[in-house]
């Protein structure tokens, strides 16, 4: 019987860098790809001046009668995506033609069309020809803006930590923090319209969770989850396609609605032993839920965890996912602190596929640009790198490393060698 023999890593990695080296110059994959199936394809984008200006991403909306442009608020300008990328940003000369600021909070559109923009210093209502600025006090008792919602045909604002504020037919109406009859919280994080319940749910940064029922005046603040509870302490919410609303934090995730109240869904510790922080999390009409964390996308279905991205798997060179939205093309866009990108599922399969993890690399040195588009599949896996400069073949390597390390494993494993690495 052979005896298990231990690879230390200085030699480990010396072979592996000669294996590497191998097949960077014979253009080989680093694993061998099984099955033809292709279940989901990962498409990124690099921030450059033809693409994503930035990846810290504030909101993500459908374009107003669009079949499935997009458009993002970022911390650089107003970015739209129809297939290519364009980007308005602040223009300094006559605010009427352009951006308040380059800083984006929120977005959305009202039932008329017209896309309202909030950013840290008011709002901008955008008609398609004209922006109309709203910036003083008339208005808005904070400028901060943190989230704007439509309920049928009213705007609803949380500005800062004055509350809420509502355009209706023209007029607007401030509901003061702890006023008689007005909201129990100073500071709303986000709201969400559910529209099967005909009510507006808010997450507070400090003073619990709330409905309103009704849109008819008098305004009724309801507390549903008081900020000592267990669920007071979900500080974020997302709409549930199939009905409701997800409340979350970093590490609890629980359903809400009328019928039901409150249900537990999961739990960090759900996901994976380490106990990945949840960052965001979005809900898709197949009844999957993506969240976003530091270890990547975990995707939840039945009680389980039907499928981890990270970046073995093809969502870019880290794997913490700050944020997530799904598209009206089923698209799941994400942002990682290097790229954006979007997740979009190709399989009608019900169960989870084990595909090994293989990776076919090619640049070029034709262009001297960085690439706006790279994208992975699974199964055909491909990294894509179109007239890459020199800085983004740079990171070839990485990509050839991972898929190499883990042929190694497995080849030392299946010879009775136990490596330590």
């Amino acid at each position: 019987m052979a005896l298990p023999v231990y690879c230390n890593l200085t030699g480990c990695f010396r072979l592996v860098v000669f294996f590497v080296l191998v097949s960077a110059i014979a253009g080989f994959p680093a694993a061998a790809a099984t099955g033809t199936d292709v279940p989901y394809a990962i498409t990124l984008f690099i921030p450059a001046p033809d693409s994503i200006p930035t990846t810290q991403i504030m909101d993500l909306i459908n374009e107003y009668n669009s079949s499935g442009n997009i458009l993002m608020a970022t911390s650089y300008g107003l970015s739209r995506y129809d297939g290519t990328w364009s980007t308005k940003r602040m223009t300094f000369t006559n605010l009427s033609e352009g951006l308040l600021d380059d800083f984006i909070t929120s977005i959305e559109y009202d039932n008329k069309g017209n896309l309202w923009i909030g950013y840290s210093e008011g709002i901008q209502i955008y008609n398609g020809a004209y922006y109309t600025t709203l910036r003083d006090q008339e208005f808005f008792k904070s400028l901060r803006i943190n989230d704007i919602q439509r309920w049928h045909n009213e705007m609803w604002i949380a500005a800062g930590n004055a509350g809420l504020h509502r355009y209706r037919d023209g007029n607007w109406t401030w509901f003061q923090p702890f006023s008689p009859g007005g909201p129990g919280f100073y500071e709303a994080n986000a709201m969400i319209w559910d529209h099967d319940a005909n009510a507006t749910l808010i997450a507070t940064a400090r003073e619990g969770i709330w409905i309103i029922r009704s849109q008819d005046d008098p305004v009724i603040f309801e507390c549903i989850a008081s900020r000592d509870s267990t669920y007071g302490l979900l500080d974020e919410l997302k709409k549930d396609y199939s009905g409701g609303v997800y409340f979350f934090n970093d590490s609890v995730v629980a359903h809400y609605s009328s019928d039901e109240g409150f249900v537990p869904v999961l739990t960090s510790s759900d996901l994976a032993i380490t106990n990945p922080p949840i960052n965001d999390l979005v809900s898709g009409p197949d009844g999957k839920l993506y969240l976003a964390t530091d270890n990547g996308i975990y995707i939840w279905e039945d009680g389980r965890v039907f499928r981890h991205l990270s970046r073995f798997e093809g969502i870019g060179t880290n794997s913490i996912v700050h944020s997530i939205n799904i598209d009206k093309m089923n698209r799941v866009w994400f942002s990682t602190p290097v790229n954006i990108g979007y997740y979009l599922d190709q399989s009608n399969a019900g169960t989870p596929i084990e595909v090994q993890i293989a990776i076919t690399a090619t640049t070029s040195t034709a262009a001297s640009v960085i690439p706006a588009e790279t994208t992975c599949q699974r199964a055909v896996p491909t990294l894509r790198e179109d007239g890459a400069s020199p800085s983004v073949t740079k990171s070839t390597p990485d990509n050839f490393l991972d898929g190499i390390i883990q042929s190694l494993r497995e080849f030392f494993s299946g010879i009775g060698l136990k490596p330590r690495f």
